[in-house]
């Protein structure tokens, strides 16, 4: 008789400190900092808006409705998902050239700073050393793009 009595309190104990260990994790659940908050709605808009095709990046990053912030969030996407690799001969193969593209894109957007224009070029050279002629190259097409632009727009 004291057996089973030992054993229901024991059980008894063993559930209630479960419940305590979930009551407490729900009740933390609920109360994350503002920061996490933040910080996942951030990385939930840069998933729902940007996809990893090329053409599609490339064509996001001319949108002058993207904010800098977005703009920057595209470049780290794009340093993630295409690498340059090595150059193999002088001449460019279409691949390399199509991902250089991207950086006129962004590089002649009027919404991109120059700090994001910048964090792309030293990105990209860092990882793609043997490529650092051509992307200041296509950065400077993209900054004389953007020039043009600005110009058209001032003696309209």
């Amino acid at each position: 008789m004291h057996q089973i009595f030992f054993i229901i309190l024991v059980a008894a104990i063993l559930l209630s400190i479960f419940l305590s260990i979930i009551a407490y994790l729900i009740i933390n659940d609920g109360k994350k900092s503002e920061k996490t908050k933040i910080k996942n709605d951030n990385s939930n808009k840069k998933t729902k808006i940007f996809n990893t095709d090329l053409d599609k990046m490339i064509t996001t990053a001319k949108d002058t409705s993207l904010t800098d912030q977005e703009l920057k969030n595209l470049a780290q996407l794009f340093i993630s998902t295409h690498k340059l690799g090595s150059k193999q001969s002088k001449e460019l193969d279409e691949t390399t050239k199509k991902k250089l593209e991207f950086i006129t894109a962004l590089s002649s957007n009027d919404n991109a700073s120059p700090q994001t224009i910048s964090f792309l070029n030293k990105e990209l050279k860092k990882i793609s050393a043997s490529y650092k002629k051509e992307i200041d190259a296509y950065e400077q097409m993209g900054l004389a793009k953007r020039k043009i632009k600005e110009d058209k727009t001032t003696s309209s």
